[in-house]
């Protein structure tokens, strides 16, 4: 694209973005060697002046640049990048300048940083730092013509940053805008791999000659920006090729970084035949990973053989205290930031979903949970409380329907057989099944709305968000679970252990008043062999309503154990069993409703849970609130097990 041609782009994009008063500031530093020989320029912040009070022109760095006179200039970038035409700006101030840039990328150079990065003779990465390339985008007000235009800007000026990555680095533009259209974030080897720097920081040795661009996850939408973000279009210094830039082989390189090289061939040859620059390169590669390896078993061979010094050399070391294997938690730190701002990266690719585990493909998505959050949603559901802490429940991966094999053999016995005599008699075990399916459980609130957290909230590193969103997106779950596992129909939901279709084992008299003797039908009628483990689940109001039962003397037939001590609270018991407290069971005197259970809760009620819990975090519907939308949806089923396990308490119709 000609300087004219940029020049029109620019007049254009000044047209649909609303640039706020300059605030000026020093988030750039350019420095003279004493020796006049090679001056020091820093870009550690932002790039423009919409950001924060750091944020300055690109007016203002270009008449700063213009002091510096030493033939040689190293340029040190740490920049989440910034407004596209400050970028644009700022890349031809470089380019323009006579002297030799060499750029140094110490920390992150994303968006517009990377693009200015581009203007360097040489470009040297650190080997923790980070890169990012990505489409442009901008927010944008107006009519439907204004859409339309701010549409053709950012696609123009999308082609033309992709054209500038690949003189730089090789490979053809569509591959360059694929990666850009999906956020592609490149590690230190990723990026001298792709091409985009030439060697890491302190490598003696020369890199690899870069590849195509290599394939990222793709976000949920396009990056939120205040304005324009992505690099903008120049040609790349010089009319070197990035073929005869580098060497070919990956001298220097550790095993890690030339098995990511060796990987970014491939994806970036994106299904075509790899060409004959690309097979010698990945040969080159092949010969120094064996190389390497070969070192390692040397060294392991050496250390086999290699005895102790002397005893005393041996204990000491037998006593040196040797830190524990390091924790990859790369995922969940990616999901940690998703959960902040909405985007993935590569890291948490392998958790995308594509039709939020429903039964057929949909439109929505998200991206199953990392088996650390999965733990936390798992402990809020159960601190929840009710019934689902003591029922058998268990996890599968997918949700097709199975089959749960139960069995009641309360009736069976064993019997005495005389020596040497065959054993007669007896039955064969009789195995039942339940059905359990998978109903999707979402965690929208009052009016099906997501849970909504504000930016400010969120960019707050102080704050625990993994745990903040846990425990609001569980308990809005669990609560609605609860419901479905005391009185779910089995229709629409899940069979729940007193819905209205069983038969109760004992009725109240009519009016519905709670008595000694009816309490003591409900444990006649559970039979004893699940007695061993037995447990009350009832609601609060009926509990409290039993313990203001009292005698003909006026005092309480049912006096709380003290073992909690003085001031604590008393254990819930009833009749020498546990009390459990699920607000999901009605009121005693609801008409013909199951008030209560005592039994083998474990024994009585199975739930089954998909394992892949799923969060979709959405930065857009809410953006001019400030605010992001949580949603989260687990599928699970439950279904009564071995109704003989407990006995059923229900009110009188009258």
């Amino acid at each position: 694209m000609t300087p004219e041609e940029l020049l029109k782009l620019a007049n254009r994009g000044r047209k649909l973005v609303r640039r706020p008063e300059a605030k000026g500031g020093d988030w750039f530093r350019i420095t003279n060697a004493d020796d006049d020989e090679r001056a020091e320029l820093f870009i550690y912040g932002a790039i423009g002046d919409y950001w924060g009070d750091d944020d300055v022109t690109a007016a203002a760095f270009a008449r700063a640049l213009r002091t510096i006179t030493a033939p040689n200039l190293d340029l040190h970038i740490n920049s989440p990048g910034g407004l596209v035409w400050d970028g644009i700006a700022i890349h031809a101030a470089l380019l323009n300048h006579a002297a030799t840039v060499d750029v140094y990328i110490d920390g992150i150079a994303a968006s517009a940083a990377s693009f200015v990065a581009m203007a360097g003779d040489t470009i040297v990465i650190e080997k923790p730092a980070k890169l990012m390339i990505h489409d442009a985008s901008m927010f944008v007000a107006g009519n439907a013509d204004d859409m339309r235009e701010a549409a053709q800007l950012l696609d123009d000026l999308s082609d033309t940053i992709a054209t500038v990555y690949a003189d730089r680095a090789g490979g053809d533009v569509e591959t360059w805008r694929e990666a850009m259209k999906v956020e592609t974030w490149y590690s230190s080897a990723e990026a001298v791999a792709a091409g985009l720097a030439d060697r890491i920081a302190n490598d003696t040795a020369a890199a690899v000659t870069p590849a195509a661009p290599a394939a990222a996850t793709p976000p949920l939408a396009v990056p939120v920006a205040a304005t324009t973000k992505t690099p903008a279009p120049a040609p790349s210094r010089g009319s070197q090729s990035a073929t005869t830039a580098h060497s070919q082989g990956g001298q220097g390189m550790d095993i890690a970084e030339i098995m990511a090289a060796l990987k970014a061939i491939i994806d970036g040859a994106a299904g075509r035949t790899l060409t004959d620059e690309e097979v010698k390169r990945y040969e080159a590669l092949e010969v120094e990973l064996a190389s390497k390896r070969t070192e390692q078993i040397r060294a392991r061979q050496v250390a086999y053989e290699t005895p102790a010094r002397d005893s005393i050399t041996a204990a000491v070391a037998a006593t040196v205290d040797v830190a524990p294997a390091k924790v990859d938690d790369a995922q969940e730190k990616a999901f940690e930031n998703y959960l902040r701002t909405g985007h993935p990266n590569a890291d948490i690719a392998d958790l995308r979903v594509t039709n939020a585990q429903g039964t057929s493909p949909d439109s929505e998505g998200g991206y199953t949970v990392p088996a650390g959050f999965r733990q936390k949603l798992v402990e809020v559901q159960k601190a929840f409380g009710g019934l689902a802490p003591e029922v058998d429940s268990f996890s599968t991966e997918t949700g097709n329907s199975i089959e749960y094999p139960t069995l009641d053999d309360t009736a069976s016995e064993g019997a005495i057989t005389a020596e040497h005599a065959a054993a007669s008699g007896g039955t064969d075990l009789v195995f039942g099944t339940v059905n359990l399916g998978a109903y999707k459980y979402t965690s929208a609130g009052a009016g099906n709305l997501p849970l909504r957290l504000s930016v400010e909230l969120l960019q707050d590193s102080a704050v625990d968000v993994s745990g903040l969103v846990s425990r609001a997106l569980g308990t809005r779950i669990a609560r609605k679970q609860a419901r479905d596992w005391v009185t779910g129909t089995g229709t629409t939901l899940p069979f729940g252990i007193a819905r209205a279709g069983l038969t109760a084992d004992v009725t109240l008299a009519a009016g519905n008043a709670l008595t000694y003797a009816k309490l003591l039908e409900v444990e006649t009628a559970l039979d004893p062999a699940y007695e061993q483990n037995a447990k009350w689940a009832m609601n609060k109001a009926t509990f409290q309503a039993v313990r203001a039962i009292v005698g003909s003397d006026g005092r309480p037939l049912i006096q709380e154990s003290a073992e909690a001590g003085i001031g604590g609270r008393p254990a819930r018991t009833l009749l020498g069993y546990p009390v459990v407290i699920d607000q999901a069971f009605p009121n005693h005197n609801t008409l013909s409703a199951k008030f209560a259970v005592l039994g083998d809760l474990r024994e009585a009620y199975v739930i089954r849970r998909v394992s892949n819990l799923v969060v979709v975090v959405n930065p857009w519907t809410r953006a001019h609130n400030g605010e992001i939308e949580f949603t989260a949806w687990e599928r699970a089923d439950g279904n009564v097990q071995n109704r003989k396990a407990y006995s059923l308490a229900a009110a009188n119709a009258a």
